[in-house]
């Protein structure tokens, strides 16, 4: 087996690592060469992206003798832990010590960051710098760290793990699932564009649920729905039992989320994960729809624009099928107004006469900035309308999906738009 198989993902960042573990067990070969061989490495992170298990995979690999510092004792006596633990690697070099969920060392902020704890880290490190003694540290969060202990030559390669894409999604699912009892037909794939954008040990937790609950339920294999629900109830808040929401308050949030699809789906084809209309983290009935723009547009003028526009679907969906105004967009519109702003203020894409420039900014600059603002998003509504309106067989399309089944993946859109193309 290969050096990381057991972490799924971060390719590039295990290839980095590589190269540190080749230095530290061919010292020679780099010594020919010249050069420093890094001392220390950091891997910063969201909880439970894996940042402990890479960690942990490095120092197994490197067959150094391993000391492992975590918070589990009084800030004084914690203190003390950390110098002797430091003491103990430096006489058994060459060694390996790992700080693990550093950002807990201490009772810190971003505006007090020399607390006890680091600055005794940073003078450790510093002490055993011409000793064979290799640091490797994970954090949940890098901006609480004091500037000078991150600073090369303490830490000289700083790494972020992100929450894994879709197809590292789908192997880290299929890892989960290999030991359970499923039914033929569970799709990976689907379930990671359910999954989008969280991370390794939440996708851990859901597919547990979803044995749990079909264990509950008295079924004797884990079903894709079983998987589904457990995701949407897990990350997106699914009401337990939509029959309390009235019928014509569900086609209405159909209404609504499909406008959100139908749009996005014209502008981004192939971008929606799913929608549901059992969805939501409030007392009120929600809807939510999950799509992936084009990553490439992202910070482009047509990619906000476009973003706008999805924000807006919903609102235009409900007056374009009902004729009625929605008075559940209000989440939207700030989403909307504020995007707009951006445009006009921030990256001044129109002219100057709305660029907020700090306390010297006029009052009539706000005033231009407040009616610019109103009447683009007036524009781009029309304009959302007008394709809702030209697409409305797909649209009614989608409503009825939505309301007959509450929750549609990428998989009935692709159903639908097939059904369409062959009438």
């Amino acid at each position: 087996m290969g050096r990381f198989e057991n972490v799924i993902g971060y390719e590039a960042v295990k290839e980095q690592l590589n190269m540190a573990l080749d230095a530290m067990l061919e010292v020679e070969k780099y010594r020919k060469l010249g050069v420093t061989i890094p001392k220390g490495i950091l891997l910063d992170g969201e909880p439970g992206v894996g940042k402990t298990l890479l960690a942990k995979e490095f120092v197994a690999e490197s067959g150094r003798k391993s000391f492992l510092i975590r918070k589990n004792k009084a800030d004084g006596v914690f203190v003390d832990f950390i110098r002797e633990t430091f003491d103990e690697a430096a006489n058994n070099t060459p060694s390996i010590i790992l700080l693990d969920d550093m950002d807990k060392f201490a009772n810190e902020d971003s505006f007090h960051r020399n607390a006890e704890e680091y600055v005794t880290i940073q003078s450790c490190i510093d002490d055993v710098r011409n000793k064979d003694v290799f640091v490797i540290a994970t954090t949940n969060d890098l901006h609480i760290m004091p500037d000078s202990l991150l600073r090369s030559g303490r830490f000289d390669w700083v790494f972020s793990l992100n929450v894994p894409e879709a197809e590292d999604s789908e192997k880290i699912i299929s890892y989960y699932l290999k030991d359970k009892r499923v039914e033929r037909d569970v799709d990976t794939m689907e379930l990671a564009r359910f999954a989008r954008g969280y991370s390794c040990a939440s996708l851990e937790k859901v597919v547990n649920d979803a044995g749990l609950h079909a264990g509950f339920e008295g079924h004797e294999l884990i079903s894709q729905t079983d998987l589904i629900q457990s995701i949407l109830r897990t990350f997106y808040g699914m009401k337990s039992n939509d029959k309390t929401i009235p019928m014509a308050i569900q086609k209405r949030i159909a209404v609504h989320e499909a406008g959100h699809v139908v749009i996005s789906e014209i502008l981004y084809p192939g971008s929606v994960d799913f929608a549901s209309i059992s969805c939501g983290f409030g007392s009120k009935a929600e809807g939510f729809t999950s799509y992936m723009p084009d990553e490439e547009e992202d910070y482009l003028f047509e990619g906000l624009e476009k973003q706008i526009m999805i924000a807006l679907g919903g609102k235009a969906s409900v007056e374009v099928i009902t004729g009625e105004i929605d008075m559940g967009a209000n989440r939207d519109m700030h989403d909307a107004f504020n995007a707009v702003r951006r445009i006009l203020d921030d990256h001044t894409s129109y002219d100057f006469d709305s660029w907020c420039h700090g306390n010297e900014t006029a009052e009539t600059v706000f005033s231009n900035l407040d009616r610019a603002t109103g009447l683009e998003v007036s524009r781009y509504y029309k304009k959302v309308k007008q394709l809702l309106i030209q697409n409305r067989e797909f649209l009614e399309a989608v409503v009825e999906a939505l309301y007959e089944k509450k929750t549609i993946s990428y998989k009935d859109l692709e159903q639908i738009s097939a059904l369409r193309k062959s009438a």
